[in-house]
């Protein structure tokens, strides 16, 4: 990681450690690669145990460069330092305490967002963390109760093969659009159906490509599948890419 790159996060962990309700901030793999890629940015979670500070207070104590945007919606602010973009995500540290004691006690249900939040907690590098926090929420998550990754596996099967059938629609229809929206969805399922089957959570979506490629253990000629059906190339229309998907779900589904 470059210099520039640790000094702009470690003046953001400086200031928000000290405040009274942060547990942790833990900086995110994005910012480990190189500054001119756009899938740089130096990603920052702060996990906060409480009520978080208002976004005019944040603003005020934040002045490190220019802050772009405060979201409305989600807790997160963006800026512009030296350059660089810092992207800083609020997360309440009881939301986790209530979802871990939910996979023990196997009552979670996997969502469409995957397993990212937990990827993040445990690959990130920690710039700061107060009490017992992180490290009791980390070594749950090294070892979650093994129809954890049963509940994934059962919901991904079901996700593939429903988007597979959207896929043939949008074929069948010629809907461009729904096509693409299909495609994706199906494409997604499958990349969680395959981390929860390697048994490791999942990436944030930029990571993806590269990661789902890499896992030990893939069905036969799943990587030449893959790379077939994100390719652009005109001798693989839709139909071409339709049955390609039927191999590759017909491959995983019998894992």
């Amino acid at each position: 990681m470059k210099k520039k790159v640790e000094r702009i996060a470690g003046k953001f962990a400086e200031i928000i450690s000290g405040w009274n309700n942060v547990e942790a901030i833990i900086l995110g793999e994005a910012a480990e690669i190189e500054t001119i890629d756009p899938y740089f940015n130096i990603n920052l979670d702060i996990y906060y145990l409480g009520n978080l500070l208002p976004r005019n207070d944040r603003k005020e104590k934040l002045k490190l460069g220019i802050m772009l945007e405060t979201s409305l919606v989600f807790p997160e602010d963006r800026f512009l330092v030296e350059d660089l973009p810092v992207r800083v995500r609020y997360k309440e540290t009881a939301r986790f305490g209530l979802i871990l004691k939910r996979i023990e006690d196997r009552l979670w249900v996997f969502r469409d967002s995957g397993t990212n939040m937990f990827y993040r907690l445990t690959r990130g590098q920690v710039l700061f963390s107060k009490n017992d926090w992180l490290k009791t929420i980390q070594k749950r998550l090294e070892k979650p109760p093994e129809d954890f990754w049963e509940i994934i596996m059962d919901s991904t099967r079901f996700s593939i093969e429903f988007y597979l059938n959207d896929l043939d629609a949008a074929v069948y229809r010629n809907d461009r659009l729904f096509y693409l929206h299909s495609a994706a969805s199906f494409i997604k399922s499958m990349c969680s159906f395959l981390f929860a089957y390697n048994k490791q959570f999942e990436p944030s979506s930029r990571m993806l490509y590269d990661r789902v490629k890499a896992l030990p253990r893939l069905p036969d000629e799943f990587i030449g599948r893959f790379e077939s059906f994100l390719r652009h190339d005109m001798e693989l229309p839709p139909k071409r890419k339709r049955e390609i998907a039927r191999l590759m779900a017909k491959s995983i589904l019998s894992l």
